[in-house]
């Protein structure tokens, strides 16, 4: 995508970029400003120029300037624009720092001379106020960005349990982390990232939980970002983990407010992104991605039950087409008789080898799935649902698939739905085409090759200093009350041993 490209920029845009480190002290009048603002703006719809005169203080000049679409019109005419022309006269020393401190009475107001700065506060949804012969300019908050309202987080659904969840604005995002913790210790930092979008970035954590040297490395890597725009937080995810071409996962992201306070209280840091409610959590491990919200709203027995019911859909999804391929092609004599007898006669009439059958159909799922995301919800489920039914059966009749086989790539593709995580659920797919080609080369000696890749893949990640596999190797006996089950009363603790690093 363009966003991705870096930009060379020719000798004129660097003359405009020094040229525009203007005063406003350096302009002899307000129309000169405006013009400032055509050129670098150009002529462009949504930027209003308004002149105002007031009446009452020997017609002094002013100049209010404004992007209509993205600002409230009704707060400036209310707030600004009227109080400014009623107010009376008075032998004041700087007319700017009275009206900042008398007359206007919006909450956010700021004081610039540098015009750079200026025009950065009017794209984010600011009204300039200049006036004649003053030294500074007003850049007043009357930002309204539309956007939807707090729902229901669509991406991860819990029967139990609050049903907010973020939204595209980060003003209200922030806003649902302060209603979570209210606490002096919560910290914003933020920052823009992308020379043309400029989007707006920030980290959250709890100062005294959260390690200072892990804050201070995100925000650095977020600094060194170099992009022309950004338009989503996975871009900011790619370009701060130390292994990009990893296959696993190793930032997390979340939607929901409940989960967000959670991770924050367990030391780690959140990355809120401007136009997107997916927020990112940093440091993870990958037990991270097996752990629901509802988990902790539910009885510890039957919670630890369905987490561990989640790690053996996860084996399944990632071994099941393997061990059958394996099994079929060099080592029918581990199956019972009965079994090979009636496997023997499905396969009969099938004119492809084991793995060719398995490779066809899980592609012809993936194929049906990726159809049923992206076609309209109302009739994607149900093309999805019913082309893997009319399809499985009519291979079988044709002779091109045994049914075995179709039985063994529903049970994959069904337990994959169970991993509560999105991005670990693809990355369970490429893991598991990899492993149906060793099975189909090497049978059970290529599954345990294929496994022993894994381990080692899985051995070698890290995310921001904590080990991937953490706490399982290296064995950490306190947090084990909250990685293959749940007991009572340990939601949430930040004292485990395997996230102690990422504390002071």
């Amino acid at each position: 995508m363009r966003f991705f490209r870096r930009k060379k920029y020719t000798k004129s845009f660097l003359s405009n970029q020094k040229r525009n480190q203007k005063k406003v002290s350096s302009f002899q009048s307000l129309e000169e400003i405006k013009q400032e603002f055509k050129q670098y703006f150009g002529e462009q719809e949504g930027i209003i120029y308004r002149k105002i005169i007031l009446p009452h203080i020997n017609q002094k000049k002013c100049l209010l300037i404004f992007i209509s679409e993205i600002t409230n019109q009704d707060y400036i005419s209310d707030q600004i624009i009227q109080p400014i022309k009623t107010m009376k006269k008075h032998e004041v020393t700087s007319f700017i720092a009275y009206l900042e401190e008398n007359i206007l009475t919006t909450g956010d107001i700021s004081t610039s001379n540098e015009i750079t700065t200026l025009f950065d506060n009017l794209l984010m949804g600011k009204a300039l106020l200049f006036i004649e012969e003053e030294q500074e300019a007003l850049s007043i908050s009357v930002d309204e960005w539309k956007g939807r309202s707090v729902e229901e987080s669509p991406a991860e659904t819990a029967v139990r349990g609050p049903r907010e969840s973020f939204t595209e604005n980060m003003n209200v995002n922030k806003a649902l982390i302060r209603k979570r913790i209210k606490s002096n210790k919560l910290r914003f930092k933020s920052t823009r990232v992308g020379k043309y979008t400029q989007t707006n970035v920030s980290i959250v954590f709890i100062q005294g939980i959260a390690k200072k040297s892990l804050v201070k490395e995100i925000e650095k890597r977020i600094n060194k970002i170099d992009l022309d725009g950004v338009v989503g937080s996975n871009i900011i995810g790619e370009k701060i983990i130390e292994q990009p071409y990893a296959i696993l996962p190793t930032v997390g992201n979340t939607e929901r407010t409940d989960s967000a306070a959670a991770f924050l209280l367990e030391g780690k840091v959140l990355i809120i992104v401007d136009g997107t409610p997916f927020l990112l959590v940093l440091p993870v491990a990958m037990t991270h991605f097996f752990q629901t919200a509802e988990d902790y709203y539910s009885q510890s027995i039957s919670a630890s039950l369905i987490r561990i019911l989640r790690f053996f859909a996860f084996l399944i999804t990632l071994y099941a087409p393997s061990i059958y391929i394996a099994l079929t092609t060099f080592h029918q004599e581990m199956i019972p008789t009965m079994a090979v007898s009636n496997i023997a006669a499905q396969r009969e009439g099938v004119p492809f080898p084991a793995f060719l059958e398995a490779f066809m159909m899980e592609v012809t799922f993936e194929i049906l799935r990726e159809a049923g995301v992206r076609m309209p919800k109302m009739v994607g489920q149900a093309v999805s649902v019913v082309g893997a039914i009319v399809i499985g059966q009519a291979a079988v009749d044709a002779g091109f698939v045994s049914a075995a086989m179709v039985i063994v790539v529903a049970i994959t593709a069904i337990a994959s739905f169970v991993i509560p995580s999105y991005n670990m659920a693809n990355s369970v797919r490429i893991l598991r085409f990899i492993m149906m080609i060793f099975a189909g080369s090497f049978g059970f000696y290529g599954i345990m090759i294929s496994t022993f890749m894994i381990v080692i893949h899985l051995s070698s990640l890290q995310s921001f200093g904590m080990i991937y596999t953490a706490p399982i190797s290296p064995f950490y006996k306190r947090d084990q009350k909250d990685t293959f089950i749940r007991l009572i009363r340990t939601t949430f603790s930040s004292k485990g041993k395997a996230l102690k690093e990422n504390k002071e």
